[in-house]
């Protein structure tokens, strides 16, 4: 995965933050775009990207923090992309959750995955690597998944996930956790559920990371 390092503190209204996702920098303009802060850039995405897009479908999996942020994501790409599949729901553990993606229909479909899951399992690096492998041997899909916020020791988890993502060039990496390391008020009192605010950002970040891979074929 390639790594750009994209200014997008106007979203956050913090210091710039850096965020590891796989498309160019217009991805961050777009970003900005989504929550009304600027123009869409012109000429963003090409027209044959925008063809690419159109036609295809994103499939979307994961816990409370899904339940939140789903009708962002789903409102946001819904213009861009063919369909958008959420499957979420309240505690889901990953293993259940990948689970339930591998049998899906709607999952097999579709060309990006969004896995975020995490927050309801133990903070260990090599049972999520074992998750994400099963993500990437279901197919020759882009598959995206967000880093962990919750207290106790996930920091090392999301280590794992950037590090993998490196080595992996279908696997991408929105990084949820840097972007409430740079803002708290995107996190509630919990430390793990996200305020208002941080469901919207959150639904941004995601789906214009996958827009961007849509925009791919």
């Amino acid at each position: 995965m390639r790594q750009n390092h994209q200014d997008i503190g106007t979203l956050l209204g913090h210091k710039p933050l850096h965020v590891v996702v796989a498309a160019a920098l217009t991805t961050a303009l777009a970003l900005s775009a989504v929550l009304g802060l600027v123009p869409s850039p012109a000429g963003a995405a090409t027209a044959k990207e925008r063809r690419v897009a159109k036609h295809t479908k994103v499939y979307v999996q994961g816990d409370s923090l899904t339940v939140g942020s789903g009708p962002g994501i789903t409102r946001r790409l819904t213009p861009s992309v063919r369909r958008v599949a959420v499957d979420a729901q309240v505690s889901r553990p990953t293993s259940v959750g990948v689970a339930r993606t591998l049998s899906s229909a709607a999952a097999r479909a579709s060309r990006v995955w969004v896995i975020a899951l995490g927050t309801n399992d133990a903070p260990s690096p090599s049972y999520i690597r074992a998750q994400i492998k099963r993500t990437l041997n279901a197919g020759d899909r882009q598959v995206i998944w967000v880093t962990i916020v919750r207290p106790g020791g996930y920091a090392k988890v999301n280590r794992m996930m950037r590090q993998q993502a490196r080595k992996r060039p279908r696997l991408h990496v929105v990084d949820w956790a840097r972007a409430v390391q740079q803002n708290r008020s995107l996190i509630g009192g919990d430390g793990v559920h996200a305020t208002s605010y941080g469901y919207e950002v959150r639904a941004a970040l995601i789906a214009a990371e996958a827009r961007s891979l849509a925009q791919r074929g």
